[in-house]
């Protein structure tokens, strides 16, 4: 053995350091986002919806009628319009359908036992007690207690994230002399650019196609609803576009709540099943047949690692957490791609394994000019 050479021995505890030391590193950041929370949650959303205004902007300037009249600040001004004004109307009818479906959500259970007395004298006792059972398991009321809540908490930081999407589009002229100033080597500064783009296109095009995709799984619920006679239909349809950005799980809440109030309402079970086949079949279709026509490969996210996400940023931010789960982890996949000691972890998180494909430049808010 030459002098210096590494051992086996050492080779497998320079390993062991290296591994505790990611533990280590890795307990802090869950501790700083777990405990950071009322920070970092708020300036997440802030760069969510600033993702989207700049994918709207481009959107309206590539239009054939008012594209060529827009500058770009004033594109900015008419997407922040747009996204400001159906914020209110969101924040209105939320207000208004919580008022009007709180104190059921508070004893939604309780309210579902004539139903279930009824469908036991139905088809037998044990019939009744297996139903009881199972909405029990579902936890029915708990859940929607959750989502009120969480939609409450989207309420209450809705101005907080408003200054934060301000201060992002004032400095957003800043950014390439930022950049210059962080990177005074050009190699390094497009490197890093590169870097900024990708995240920046990739994220706001699935943010861009995830908010057609719910505004259209929302309108077509809104209209099935409306048809069937079910009270605050706007109010279900807006909790259903926030919760299609929720992948599998939202779908079926989008579904399963609306469901279960229109047992409340309507006492009888024909209109309930026609109302909850609609919007199965709404976000059956659209979720199966649009959305991945639409989306194609935009985030290569492999489909266990995103329900494994849901679980853990669920379990950092809470409801915040499902809605951000998806963007977040795909900036740390698109990250762990660009180094060589990373790029395992991301070929293991990703769909395809490959990374080569790049979004089209300019279609992110690193290139604001398109």
């Amino acid at each position: 053995m030459t002098p210096g050479s590494a051992t086996p021995e050492d080779e497998r505890g320079t390993a062991l350091v290296r591994l505790a030391a990611a533990l280590v590193i890795l307990t802090i950041v869950l501790s700083g986002l777990t405990l950071g929370a009322r920070i970092f949650v708020p300036l997440a959303e802030a760069l969510i919806v600033w993702f989207v205004l700049n994918r709207m902007a481009a959107a309206l300037r590539r239009t054939r009628w008012l594209g060529p009249r827009l500058s770009h600040g004033g594109a900015m001004a008419l997407a922040a319009a747009c996204v400001a004004l159906i914020g209110l109307v969101a924040v209105y009818s939320g207000v208004r359908g919580l008022l009007a479906n709180g104190p059921q959500t508070l004893s939604l259970a309780e309210s579902l036992d004539p139903l279930v007395a009824r469908l036991s004298k139905l088809v037998g006792a044990d019939a009744g007690l297996i139903v009881d059972r199972m909405l029990d398991a579902v936890g029915l009321e708990r859940l929607m207690q959750q989502v009120v809540l969480g939609m409450i908490g989207l309420i209450n930081q809705f101005g907080v994230v408003a200054i934060y999407v301000g201060f992002l589009l004032a400095d957003q002229a800043l950014f390439p002399a930022k950049m210059r100033a962080l990177f005074p080597d050009p190699a390094r500064r497009a490197e890093a650019e590169a870097l900024l783009g990708e995240l920046a296109a990739r994220i706001s095009s699935y943010l861009w196609i995830m908010t057609r995709v719910s505004a259209l799984t929302a309108a077509l619920s809104w209209l099935a609803m409306w048809l069937l006679g079910l009270h605050n239909a706007l109010f279900w349809a807006i909790l259903v576009f926030v919760l299609n950005f929720i992948p599998t799980i939202g779908s079926v809440l989008g579904v399963m709540l609306p469901t279960a109030f229109a047992i409340l309402q309507f006492g009888e079970l024909g209109g309930v099943v026609v109302l909850g086949c609609l919007l199965g079949a709404v976000q059956f279709t659209i979720g199966n047949i649009l959305l991945p026509r639409m989306a194609g490969q935009t985030l290569n996210i492999s489909l266990v690692v995103t329900i494994l996400a849901l679980f853990v940023w669920g379990a950092l931010w809470g409801v915040t957490g499902l809605f951000l789960a998806v963007p977040l982890t795909a900036m740390l996949v698109i990250v762990a791609a660009r180094f060589e000691a990373s790029r395992p972890i991301a070929v293991m998180l990703s769909r395809t394994g490959e990374f080569g494909a790049r979004p089209e430049p300019g279609s992110g808010p690193a290139a604001p000019q398109s």
